[in-house]
Formats: structure tokens, sequence, C-alpha cells
């Protein structure tokens, strides 16, 4: 499958966690909570997790059909307990939103695309170890630095993240490759590369495209570009 644009109004959350270390598997049971009460909201599309390869991070994604149906899960009485609970589980979380890009839309140099690799049993050693094999042209084919908390990079353009936990569940496993790109046309250009042809190899490959989207409210912990926010906690947070 070649890459696509995504189409209509949806919102798109991008957000990773960094977890004290030993909490790995007791958090991604947690995070389960939140994916329900996130189900349970209007404007719900879906939303999948699971642990970024080669980084410390736990990646979570989540669609809505709008922004307005994602801030008011935000806004949500649970979801702020639930966010109170943060020192508990985690050392560090950043999340942007995305959207598609729209008719007219201009689309500058600061881009996601989120690429999904369905396959019909998790992939092994040998699978994996193809992937990085593969994803090691993406800085090549124009892929920028990963930015996780503002002002940090991961070691490569990407992160890989899988096999996730999906809502709604799907029949296949999934594993997600989030990229950052400056221009529209390398991305469009890394589909008939390949790098991208090897991921072919592992099963159904599909990619989209998304632009920033602009916080227009007062937010915590909200960057001045109004692009991201992010968080870190200290021991004495934990206290």
């Amino acid at each position: 499958m070649t890459a696509t644009k995504a189409t209509g109004p949806i919102a798109v959350l991008e957000a990773a966690f960094r977890i004290i270390p030993g909490k790995e598997t007791d958090f991604l049971a947690y995070q389960a909570t939140v994916v329900l009460l996130a189900a349970a909201q209007p404007g719900f599309q879906a939303a999948y997790f699971g642990p970024v390869r080669d980084t410390t991070w736990v990646y979570f994604g989540a669609r809505f059909n709008g922004e307005e149906q994602m801030n008011t899960w935000h806004g949500e009485p649970q979801h702020r307990v639930i966010e109170k609970s943060a020192p508990n589980w985690w050392t560090a979380l950043y999340l942007r939103k995305w959207r598609p890009p729209m008719p007219g839309d201009v689309l500058g140099d600061r881009l996601m695309s989120e690429t999904r690799i369905l396959v019909d049993t998790a992939l092994d050693d040998t699978q994996i170890q193809s992937v990085r094999q593969a994803l090691a042209e993406l800085g090549a084919a124009g892929a920028q630095p990963f930015e996780t908390l503002t002002g940090h990079f991961e070691a490569h353009p990407f992160q890989f993240s899988g096999p996730l936990l999906v809502v709604p569940a799907a029949d296949r496993v999934s594993y997600l490759l989030t990229t950052h790109w400056a221009s529209a046309d390398h991305f469009n250009a890394w589909p008939s590369s390949s790098s991208y042809r090897a991921l072919q190899g592992l099963g159904d490959v599909s990619s989209e495209l998304f632009v920033p989207l602009v916080e227009t409210r007062t937010r915590e912990h909200l960057r001045a570009d109004k692009l991201q926010r992010d968080w870190e906690w200290t021991p004495e947070d934990r206290d």
C-alpha cells in the first residue's frame, strides 16, 4: 500500500512517556484505563500505545473527530484525576497535536507522518533487525531529527513502536513508525525508496501525513510556539 494523506477534520495526538524503571508492565495496564475513558468520549476514533523500540519511551497516540472532542477528553474530571497520579508512573512526558492537511493548506516545514505496519504475528528478532536496517536510510531520505522533550532528540530520526495495544481492537498486530519532516516532497518521495519497500516486505504498510494543530487556549506546560507541551518529574514530585 502506498503512502496516502489522511482525510477529514480529525485531531491526532502524538505523545510519549518515560516510565519509572520497573514499572513498565504495570503502566501499560494502567494506561488501558485511560484508553477506556477516551473511548467513552464523543468523537473518539482510536487509541494506540506501546513501547518505543530502542528507547526508554512508551508511545501513546489517539484520534478524535476534532480538536474540541479531544479537548473534552483532556478536561474530563476523571482524566484530571489520572493526570495527578503521573509522578507514580513516569519521569517525563511530551505531547503534540496534529491534523490532516486540508485543501489550500501551505504545508510548511513542520510535518509528522504515521506509518503503520500490520502483520499477522508479532515480528521476531530477525524481522526487527531488518526494520532497523531499513530505517537507517530515513535521515538520507529527509527525515528530521526526532525531538522528544523540548531540545532533546532521539539518536535516530524516528520512533518505532510496537507491538501496540489498539482500541478498537484489531485482528492483526500493529507497529507504528513516527517521523518528522521539513518537506512534503521528502515525505512523498520516501514510499518509492528501498527503505519503504523493505517495510512492505513485512506486512501491510500505509502512511499518513499531518500538519500541526496550534493550541489556541491557555494550557499547562505549553511551549511559547504553542506546538508542544512537556513535563519532567523529579524524585521530590513523588514524595
